[in-house]
């Protein structure tokens, strides 16, 4: 079994996509969608290779993974045995530019 562990970047991705859901629609919606989130994450626990490698989605020589769930993607890694969270970005975002560009 993995554990799962968040990147700070990942945990501030969390919190800025409740706090959107909750202004602009309900806090009832953002902790609905941040559930189905972590119910995904947790999934890895068990599946870690329930993801797309990110390196046969585009050009790009990366070991990320991306699970997508709720109009968000989850970008991970698998290390060891444990499974980390790098970021969780919207559909909308250019998720290409954040992920490649910080790193």
């Amino acid at each position: 079994m993995f554990t799962i562990e968040y990147s700070p970047k990942a945990l501030e991705d969390l919190w800025i996509l409740y706090d959107y859901i909750s202004e602009n629609w309900s806090e009832v919606k953002g902790k609905e969608i941040l559930e189905k989130l972590t119910k995904t994450i947790r999934s890895l626990e068990k599946f870690p290779m329930l993801g797309s490698k990110v390196s046969k989605i585009i050009d790009v020589n990366t070991e990320y993974r991306l699970i997508f769930n709720e109009k968000n993607y989850i970008f991970y890694r698998i290390e060891d045995n444990r499974i980390l969270i790098i970021r969780i970005l919207n559909e909308k975002q250019d998720y290409l530019k954040i992920l490649f560009d910080e790193n």
